[in-house]
């Protein structure tokens, strides 16, 4: 069995309880969502995905031996951690502009302008659509925000 498909098959039997858990916390609708509303999205996506690998797995793409796609898994793993751990102490806008910034730079390979800009503004953009206009709680961290922000 490749890669593909049994990453497929983990994706949808993880999928498979994060559904029936989101529909315990109370769906809605979509004009007044529940608190499981955007989970079960999530799961629905997920096992679409994961069938997705089951059932047409991507072939090996430019040569890449196997060992380089867990590399930059084990970089996704290890960079989601750190996001993890870092967001209270650092705070929104700095853990995410790095955590991004790994995640172009040594998953997808891009180069390091590419990196850094798209890091940088997709964090202040995401910040200012969370704290600002959704009025969502975010850690503020080692970087003083505006008032209102």
């Amino acid at each position: 069995m490749n890669v593909d498909r049994f990453l497929g098959m983990g994706a949808v039997m993880l999928a498979i309880p994060v559904a029936v858990a989101s529909w315990g916390f109370g769906v809605g609708s979509p004009k007044s969502p529940g608190a499981g509303f955007w989970p079960l999205l999530i799961a629905f996506v997920m096992a679409g995905l994961g069938l997705t690998l089951i059932l047409r797995p991507t072939p090996n793409a430019g040569g890449e031996t196997g060992e380089s796609r867990w590399g930059k898994f084990g970089i996704s793993l290890v960079t989601l951690l750190f996001y993890v751990a870092a967001l209270e102490p650092l705070g929104y806008l700095p853990a995410t502009a790095v955590m991004l910034l790994v995640q172009l730079r040594w998953v997808e390979s891009r180069s390091w302008r590419t990196s850094i800009t798209i890091a940088l503004v997709a964090a202040v953009v995401s910040l200012i659509l969370f704290r600002v206009l959704l009025k969502v709680s975010l850690p503020t961290g080692v970087i003083p925000l505006p008032r209102g922000w």
